[in-house]
């Protein structure tokens, strides 16, 4: 089975698991949304130079299904395409493309209004990094997010979603990353972090 789809492998079953044990799921939003992801780097312990992932446009989906009427089941999907580039001479500058996807599952807190819906949210789950480079290997690792937004609703079923994420994926300190054949990047980190600001459109389902 492709690595590819272990992110959506856990989300779904981990769906399936909750939708057996909570009857009180009531309503469901799909949010596609568009974001500017920034931050992001580690250090390379062969060159001694910082590698940085650039800031970009992305894009994602993220799933909002009720438990309570201040509490929701969230699912986040994002994805970035972007480069990355050394702070000095390695192989040129830029160095190659990178998509890195995330594939989370958690929850979101919402402080009751009318329409207007301040909340804050955690997650867990995959990052996937996929050079786009014939010889190098995609990495998947453990990563971790925090947010806060607010979504406001013009009608029952549609709104506007704002919102702040910060994400943790956790790398093995003097890793090598990217490996097939031979390694591009020795990494010296225990991780890295990248913000992201979202806006998406609310569709709502009762």
């Amino acid at each position: 089975m492709s690595i590819r789809h272990t992110g959506f492998i856990f989300i779904v079953t981990l769906l399936i698991a909750l939708s057996a044990t909570e009857p009180a799921l009531s309503g469901i939003e799909i949010t596609p949304s568009i974001n500017d992801r920034f931050g992001g780097g580690f250090k390379d312990t062969h060159t001694d130079t910082n590698i940085n992932l650039d800031e970009s446009a992305g894009y994602g989906l993220v799933l909002d299904f009720d438990i309570q009427p201040d509490r929701q089941i969230e699912v986040y999907l994002s994805r970035q395409r972007t480069t990355m580039s050394s702070g000095g001479p390695f192989t040129g500058n830029p160095l190659f493309n990178v998509s890195v996807d995330y594939y989370h599952i958690g929850g979101l807190y919402l402080f009751e209004g009318e329409r207007f819906w301040p909340f804050i949210s955690g997650t867990l789950g995959l990052t996937r990094m996929d050079p786009q480079r014939a010889d190098l290997r995609s990495e998947t690792r453990l990563s971790i997010a925090l947010g806060g937004g607010a979504k406001f609703f013009f009608t029952e079923r549609l709104g506007i979603r704002l919102d702040l994420r910060g994400i943790y994926t956790a790398l093995n300190s003097d890793a090598s990353i990217f490996c097939a054949g031979g390694c591009a990047v020795q990494v010296r980190s225990n991780g890295f972090i990248q913000g992201e600001l979202g806006a998406g459109l609310i569709l709502r389902f009762q």
